[in-house]
């Protein structure tokens, strides 16, 4: 199976080599690149076909879309708008799909924030308005930066310009639209990020008392991959918000994450107390006494399980997990086959996990090893699903 996705992982490879010798290229010969912009892209597009002449239109558009972010980044003049829209114009024409130019916009858009071209900015970003959420932040920015080159003492009441870049945060943590779509901007060090963590900051001090805006900045963090800034906003969530179950679900498991054992457990018995008839605190702590190899502990909380009417079948294949990662292969078989009676009208996950069981018990070493990991994560994330469990 992993032999599979090697020819992908090596292409994906070869993609980013080429990502990084166009962007260099571009760098060297801006001039020339500005001056040609019809041979340019058309350059580029050979390359393509000719380098990965099976390579998905995503990936395609999407090497067009990088390629078009570079080429405005390292513009040395302010652009015109006859200049942007004769480079977006060449860049979708080279693309395969020509239905919509969303992170062709966007991109216009931030050079255009970038001059101080606001008004115009504004234009180009509005109309992507939800479809990412840090478009949204990008508008409001273009509104405070605005508001701020015309009223320079923080001491002064908001203008005009800072209220609608206010009302564009509320409506932003309204609409709840997705953070990622935009796969240009996916690295940590992009300028959309970068105005959208800026903005963010902005709205905790404007609106101290949503937890939404928390919310948001720590699903961004975890799609950043930036655990430092998901672990010091949940802090200040959960302080902020301590009834919130959210914030305390999420500060749960980036403890497990980090394997502090100490602080998972406290963040369980602040569940337990604020929240003594829910299922969630129960889950956690059978899950932190599963994960820390505790049969005592897990056997306590088993006992509460059943008081509280804990869902059986999910509390046998919990059973069985705690044997697998005690490596007690005949005493996990067992316990599966009373969650399987418990379980019915569920084979089709059952039959699934009795094979990563079967590898488990019946594998090498290496084997055995991957199939405790996939049971573990996988009666996890069923469970957290079932019982409705999740930090977003």
């Amino acid at each position: 199976m992993d032999d599979a996705w090697q020819p992908e992982a090596l292409r994906n490879r070869r993609l980013e080599q080429l990502r990084a010798t166009m962007d260099d290229y571009i760098t060297r010969n801006i001039t020339q690149v500005e001056g040609n912009l019809p041979v340019f892209f058309g350059h580029v597009a050979t390359t393509l076909d000719r380098t990965f002449p099976d390579l998905d239109d995503r990936s395609y558009d999407d090497f067009i879309d990088g390629t078009t972010l570079t080429l405005l980044g390292a513009t040395r003049e302010t652009p015109t708008p006859e200049f942007l829209e004769k480079t977006l114009r060449h860049a979708m024409g080279n693309k395969r799909r020509r239905k919509g130019r969303a992170t062709l916009d966007v991109v216009a858009g931030l050079k255009l924030i970038d001059a101080a071209n606001y008004y115009q900015a504004i234009e180009y970003l509005a109309r992507y308005r939800n479809y990412d959420g840090r478009v949204n932040a990008a508008i409001a920015y273009s509104y405070y930066a605005q508001s701020r080159a015309a009223n320079r003492k923080p001491e002064f009441r908001p203008d005009d310009m800072e209220l609608r870049a206010r009302e564009e945060m509320l409506g932003l943590c309204r609409s709840h639209p997705p953070l990622d779509r935009l796969g240009v901007f996916n690295r940590r060090d992009a300028r959309l990020n970068q105005i959208f963590w800026f903005m963010l900051d902005l709205a905790f001090t404007w609106f101290p008392s949503d937890p939404e805006f928390y919310r948001m900045g720590i699903l961004r963090a975890k799609l950043e991959g930036d655990t430092g800034r998901r672990q010091r906003l949940l802090a200040l969530a959960t302080e902020r918000f301590p009834d919130d179950r959210r914030f305390l679900a999420g500060a749960f498991n980036v403890h497990v994450e980090q394997r502090n054992g100490s602080n998972a457990a406290a963040i369980v018995k602040q569940m337990m107390q604020q929240y003594p008839d829910d299922h969630d605190p129960i889950y956690f702590g059978l899950k932190l006494a599963i994960l820390g190899l505790q049969p005592e502990s897990y056997a306590s909380f088993r006992k509460l399980a059943i008081l509280k009417q804990f869902p059986r079948h999910l509390l046998l294949m919990l059973d069985a997990v705690l044997e697998v990662m005690c490596n007690r292969k005949t005493e996990s078989y067992l316990c599966f086959d009373e969650a399987k009676k418990a379980s019915a009208g569920r084979d089709y996950y059952l039959t699934t996990l009795e094979y990563i069981l079967r590898d488990f018990v019946e594998g090498d070493e290496h084997r055995a090893k991957r199939a405790k990991s996939v049971f573990f994560t996988s009666v996890d994330q069923y469970c957290m699903h079932a019982l409705k469990i999740g930090e977003d």
